[in-house]
């Protein structure tokens, strides 16, 4: 749902209309998005405080799952849940035979690549009760600097 400022109303809007409203706008005006304001010409930066990663608290491990598309579902692809469900049991499986299981406090990902027929599920998961990780853990800062 979109909410334009200057009407108030909400109100769905195909990609043609929602240029069309983004073109109209002057700065400080803006568009609301669920619950998230957006203002046109609005400075988007944040205060230079760095980000400190203590690497304390549970090793996580993220899992990647690749699937090719379905030719025939190229067309009418499900939503994202129902791609997953379909999979679910599966991906469960896999984790629990490598001695893990699903991390419960983040969802899953799913990347869909139509182009190049694949989709994709990320799968943050820990190990299961007794069991050892043999991934070693890595704390935010290491893979950061690593990127850079």
């Amino acid at each position: 749902m979109i909410t334009h400022k200057l009407s108030g109303e909400m109100s769905k809007m195909d990609a043609k209309q929602f240029k069309k409203e983004m073109k109209e706008l002057k700065p400080g005006e803006g568009v609301t998005i669920g619950d998230t304001k957006y203002e046109y010409g609005a400075d988007l930066s944040t205060e230079g405080t760095p980000l400190i990663d203590p690497g304390i608290g549970k090793t996580v491990s993220i899992r990647v799952f690749k699937f090719k598309i379905n030719p025939e579902m190229k067309k009418n692809l499900p939503d994202n849940q129902a791609l997953f469900n379909t999979h679910s049991k599966q991906i469960a499986t896999i984790l629990w035979a490598d001695g893990l299981r699903p991390f419960e406090e983040t969802p899953p990902r799913v990347i869909i690549d139509v182009k190049k027929g694949f989709y994709q599920f990320l799968v943050p998961c820990e190990a299961r009760l007794h069991q050892m990780f043999f991934d070693q853990p890595q704390n935010l800062n290491k893979v950061l600097n690593k990127a850079r």
